[in-house]
């Protein structure tokens, strides 16, 4: 999902952003870079459970037309 490859991009720019800001002592830039890293982690984690939402959700819709085949040959007999 892009949301887990775009979170996982942000926490790689913000650490090397934050890596840059230490580099050359302006504590703005690592404070940006820090945010960058905590915003990244927040969207890749927010992918993942749309990821995993989506299964459950494939997953339920399967055993509820599993059921209904049964029910419908339990009728038919």
């Amino acid at each position: 999902m892009s949301d887990i490859r775009e979170g996982r991009w942000l926490q790689w720019k913000g650490r090397v952003k934050r890596a840059w800001g230490a580099l050359i002592g302006n504590a703005h830039v690592e404070a940006e870079g820090n945010a960058e890293v905590v915003t990244g982690a927040v969207q890749e984690s927010l992918g993942v459970a749309k990821r995993e939402a989506a299964r459950e959700v494939v997953r339920g819709a399967n055993t509820l037309a599993r059921l209904a085949k049964k029910a419908a040959r339990a009728i038919e007999r």
